[in-house]
């Protein structure tokens, strides 16, 4: 029997506590834009940027996505790296996203497990015809978001079984039954952003190709103590999904159309900018 543990966090406020959950309700919205993404017809997913959908391209039995990093949400990072026996400040322009997941009407509760480039980064027990929206990492205090970017110069050191992952979002569902709730130590989920090295292993040095990083820390909120954690029995898979992000010019050389955003939505709306975002957006290019 294998146990899958629901996490929540405890959040003390002077005299009075509240209970955060790790992944989030989604708006309506949301719930009905996800009628067009990669699904075995009991559950699917997608990625969101800026609060977006974005388009989906299907190509020889794999479904891909755009990892544009010249979006409206898109910023510049200063990163200091050791490369050519240098240490060099690297300025290169990163683009937040999240992942959408919905369980059809027809499934019991079941147990999501969720793997960004081999790395599992989420799970949750989810019930029939819910929504969720991921919005990152989950460290002790808060969330830290999900960026495509360029891969690191340095060595990561990830096994070539996971290497072979890079630039992939898969979600996998279980049957779930519930078993009881405890409080557990917080835990952090261990990343590694891939090097330039393992992002060739995945294209064989034909192209360059983007990566997932750990962001800026959203929804901070600390002290956080403990987890109120929900025990599940895990039973036998029940689907698997993926999506594989590439970059703009990668996905044209594969023959692939891209379709134009519209991010006018984004542009009018000031929910889904972020007013606390670095003020160093990324100018000059537009999204095809």
């Amino acid at each position: 029997m294998q146990l899958f543990i629901q996490p929540w966090r405890k959040r003390y406020q002077g005299s009075s506590k509240e209970l955060i959950p790790i992944v989030y309700q989604c708006s309506t919205e949301h719930c009905l834009s996800t009628l067009d993404m990669p699904s075995d017809g009991t559950f699917g997913f997608r990625v969101l940027v800026a609060g977006q959908p974005i388009p989906e391209y299907s190509k020889d039995g794999k479904v891909y996505v755009e990892s544009d990093l010249c979006t409206p949400v898109s910023y510049y990072q200063e990163v200091e790296e050791f490369a050519n026996g240098e240490r060099e400040l690297q300025r290169t322009p990163v683009t937040p996203y999240k992942l959408l997941i919905h369980l059809g009407p027809l499934c019991e509760t079941s147990a999501i497990f969720v793997y960004v480039d081999g790395v599992q980064v989420a799970r949750f027990v989810i019930e029939k015809n819910q929504t969720r929206v991921l919005k990152g990492f989950e460290e002790k205090t808060g969330i830290r978001e999900f960026l495509f970017a360029l891969p690191k110069l340095e060595s990561d050191g990830i096994a070539d079984k996971t290497r072979s992952h890079v630039g992939t979002i898969e979600v996998l569902r279980h049957e779930g039954s519930f078993i009881k709730e405890e409080y557990r130590p917080v835990s952090e989920v261990p990343f590694i952003q891939a090097s330039k090295a393992s992002a060739q292993h995945v294209t064989g040095g034909r192209y360059t190709m983007s990566t997932t990083k750990k962001g800026r820390l959203i929804h901070r909120s600390k002290p956080y103590t403990a987890q109120l954690k929900t025990l599940w029995k895990i039973g036998r898979e029940c689907g698997r999904l993926s999506v594989h992000y590439r970059m703009p010019h990668c996905l044209r050389e594969m023959d692939i159309e891209l379709k134009t955003v519209d991010w006018s939505k984004v542009l009018n709306s000031a929910k889904e900018v972020d007013s606390n975002a670095p003020k160093s957006p990324v100018k000059g290019c537009a999204s095809q």
